[in-house]
C-alpha cells in the first residue's frame, strides 16, 4: 500500500511540475528574422537573404521614425533644424535589376527565354542557359552585351548576383550581391558600396548587426565571399576601410541603434535606444 501511495504521490507531483511549465509563446515582429524558405535553391538562399534585410530594414526604420515622431512632437514647425532629428532614409542594397532572377525558375529554357524576355531585351538577342547552380541571362547586340548572372552554392549556402555590361573591350560591373550565412544565426552580405553583418538570437531578435555604406571607392571581385569557407569575415569586416571611407553607418549592439552620417557634412551621430520604443514595433 504504501508503494502504491508513494507511486500515486511522485505521479502528481509531476504532473503539477508539468502544468506549472508555460511554453514561451513568441510574437514574432517585423523586426525579427523569420525564414519561411529552406530550399538550398538560389531562390530559397534569395528568399533568406530577403528575410535578414528585411529584418534589419524594419529595425531601423521603426526605431529611427519613434525618434522622429519625439520630435516632432516637441517643436511641431522647426522639428527639421533639430540636430538629432534624422533627414536620411535606410533603403539597404536596392539593386534595380535583381527582380530580373525572380524568374530563374526550373522550368526556364532558352526557347522559353526568347518569348518571356522579349521587352526587357529591347530587341537585343537573347541567350538563356542554366547548369550546376549556376543561371545566365545575356542580351547581345553589334554594339552591347548585357549579362545577368545568379549563382548558388549549396556546401556553403551562399548566393551571388552580378549584372555587367560590356561595351567595346570594356566590361563594367553595374550591380553584384552576395549573400550568406556563416554562423548558426549569422549572416553577411555585400554589394557593390554596401556591407552588412548581423546576429540573431534563436528567436529571431537582433543582436547586432553594422551596415556600412561606401562614400568613395567600392568592393571587389577579390573580396569576395561568395563560396568561401576560409577566414570568415568577423564584426569588424564591415568598416575595415575606414570610417572615412564611407557616408553612412548603422550599428546595433545592447539594444542601441547608432545612426552615423556625413552625407551634409560633418559627422552626424545619434544613438537610439531600442527599449524606449519597444512598443512601436507592435503598432497602435
Amino acid at each position: 500500500m504504501k508503494k502504491i501511495i508513494s507511486l500515486s504521490l511522485a505521479v502528481l507531483l509531476l504532473l503539477c511540475c508539468s502544468c506549472g511549465k508555460k511554453k514561451e509563446n513568441i510574437i514574432k515582429t517585423a523586426d525579427m528574422l523569420t525564414i519561411t524558405n529552406e530550399e538550398k535553391t538560389f531562390q530559397g538562399c534569395k528568399s533568406r537573404y530577403e528575410s535578414v534585410v528585411s529584418a534589419m530594414k524594419s529595425k531601423i526604420t521603426v526605431l529611427e521614425s519613434a525618434h522622429n515622431d519625439v520630435i516632432r512632437s516637441g517643436n511641431k514647425d522647426e522639428y527639421f533644424l533639430d540636430e538629432n532629428y534624422i533627414l536620411t532614409t535606410f533603403e539597404p542594397f536596392s539593386l534595380g535589376t535583381l527582380s530580373i532572377t525572380e524568374s530563374f525558375t526550373p522550368d526556364m529554357t532558352n526557347e522559353k527565354a526568347q518569348d518571356y524576355f522579349k521587352l526587357q531585351s529591347d530587341g537585343m538577342d537573347i541567350d538563356f542557359k542554366s547548369k550546376n547552380g549556376l543561371t545566365e541571362l545575356t542580351f547581345v547586340s553589334e554594339s552591347l552585351v548585357k549579362t545577368y548572372t545568379a549563382e548558388y552554392d549549396k556546401k556553403s549556402d551562399s548566393l551571388k548576383y552580378s549584372y555587367t555590361v560590356e561595351s567595346g573591350d570594356e566590361e563594367t560591373v553595374e550591380e553584384f550581391l552576395e549573400f550568406k550565412q556563416i554562423k548558426k544565426n549569422v549572416y553577411i552580405i555585400q554589394s557593390r558600396y554596401e556591407r552588412c553583418y548581423i546576429e540573431f538570437d534563436k528567436n529571431g531578435e537582433i543582436i547586432y548587426f553594422c551596415f556600412g555604406k561606401l562614400n568613395e571607392g567600392e568592393f571587389s571581385a577579390e573580396e569576395s565571399i561568395f563560396n568561401e569557407t576560409e577566414n570568415e569575415p568577423d564584426r569588424f569586416w564591415v568598416l575595415s576601410r575606414g570610417k572615412t571611407s564611407y557616408s553612412g553607418i548603422h550599428t546595433f549592439e545592447n539594444e542601441i541603434l547608432t545612426h552615423e552620417d556625413q552625407s551634409s557634412g560633418p559627422w552626424k551621430t545619434i544613438k537610439i535606444n531600442a527599449v524606449d520604443y519597444e512598443s512601436a514595433f507592435y503598432g497602435k
